[in-house]
């Protein structure tokens, strides 16, 4: 196909072998942001489990892709023939490229900010810009099918950047959905979690599946906590409360700011208990920021006292 094209060319005049040069690139650059748009739909298809760098990684190379026609665009093309296909291609581009940054935009802020509404507009504006882009590429390839065009030596290939059919506001829905979702990790957020609660003395697992606490009147609860979330936290607060004596007993503790991985275990003040008596330990985090994963903030225990 490249000879025939070289033949073409080297036997057409100057301004019909520049035609065919400005048909060539066109053609090239197509294929490479067909080869990008496969990557941009296989990337959303995992938006539930990905990471935020490939993310990241696949928006900016559809980006290049995009940059480098519209640096060509921004040419004046080989004849006033070729003014519309110039036309037609820049406006795809430019929509894409307004639909991709906004794409980007709307989920890292979906993931970063999970209280957010907001964003629905930003995403369902983003993939009606990705959809138009699509079409009017469609017009650019029927642009260049026309008869008083030279016809390159094989078609345009399909470019189809749009993840999804369907309506835009439900797609939308979907994805943000798909960026909060807690099997991923795009958020930067930390992500702080009730990981364990033990007590001093130790209880056991009865055969009933309850807690039991050997005979005592006061008892040391320990909580550890880590950081499963991306960035460092910052200081945040343990509340301990226990249930089940005259009046309930509240700790409130402050936790130091924890890297990702690290974790720190929280010893509380005793308490008194009474032996026979039934009660119930719960350790929450009152967190101050956004965290990755709310569900993990409190582990709350019941447990008796056995009698002396």
């Amino acid at each position: 196909m490249a000879i025939a094209f070289a033949l073409l060319v080297s036997a057409a005049g100057d301004d019909t072998g520049a035609e065919f040069e400005y048909i060539d690139t066109i053609q090239a650059q197509s294929m490479e942001l067909a080869r990008a748009g496969d990557a941009f739909r296989d990337v959303l298809s995992r938006l539930q489990r990905l990471g935020r760098d490939e993310f990241v990684t696949v928006i900016e190379s559809v980006s290049r892709d995009i940059e480098t026609g519209l640096a060509f665009v921004e040419g004046e093309p080989p004849t006033e023939r070729y003014e519309s296909v110039r036309s037609v291609y820049k406006q795809a581009l430019v929509t894409w490229q307004s639909g991709i940054t906004g794409y980007r935009d709307a989920v890292l802020l979906a993931a970063d900010q999970p209280q957010s509404f907001a964003v629905t507009d930003v995403m369902a504006s983003a993939l009606a810009e990705i959809r138009a882009g699509d079409s009017l590429y469609a017009d650019l390839v029927e642009v260049m099918a026309s008869p008083d065009l030279p016809q390159p030596p094989a078609p345009m290939v399909a470019v189809t950047l749009m993840p999804a059919g369907g309506n835009i506001w439900s797609l939308a829905g979907a994805y943000i959905d798909s960026a909060r979702s807690p099997n991923n990790e795009l958020a930067l957020r930390p992500g702080l979690a009730v990981a364990m609660v033990t007590s001093d003395p130790a209880w056991q697992v009865d055969i009933s599946n309850q807690a039991v606490i050997p005979a005592t009147n006061s008892v040391v609860f320990s909580v550890v906590i880590n950081n499963k979330g991306n960035v460092a936290s910052v200081v945040d607060q343990l509340v301990i409360t226990l249930t089940g004596g005259s009046e309930p007993v509240r700790q409130q503790i402050s936790i130091d700011p924890l890297e990702p991985g690290q974790q720190v275990t929280i010893v509380a003040e005793a308490v008194d208990v009474v032996p026979g008596g039934v009660y119930e330990v719960a350790a929450a985090l009152a967190i101050s920021e956004n965290d990755s994963d709310f569900s993990d903030n409190m582990i709350s225990v019941q447990f008796t006292i056995n009698d002396e």
